[in-house]
């Protein structure tokens, strides 16, 4: 997901994933992402680590809202719809 070239500044722990992400893609669409690495905006030192684990649809919902807050196409299917949808309200997207 990560491949502008410049390294990451926030990591996202999803269940047993890591997402390794950018923070202004995540801001201007999350709610809750932007309040949670709006808290580590003062600690310069530190990288942000925020960890979800009850988010809805796990981590196969998660990539998939990664990549729509990166503008990636994502195709939505009966399979993921419900799942995407509840993780999408969980982060106020």
């Amino acid at each position: 997901l990560c491949s502008s070239g410049l390294p990451s500044d926030v990591i996202i722990e999803v269940g047993e994933w890591s997402f390794h992400l950018h923070k202004f893609p995540l801001l201007s669409r999350s709610g809750v992402l932007e309040n949670l690495i709006a808290e580590f905006s003062g600690e310069a030192e530190k990288k942000c680590v925020l960890q979800f684990h009850d988010i809805p649809g796990g981590a196969k919902a998660f990539l998939l809202v990664a990549k729509f807050c990166y503008g990636v196409k994502i195709d939505l299917t009966a399979a993921n719809v419900v799942s995407l949808r509840c993780a999408a309200e969980y982060l106020r997207m």
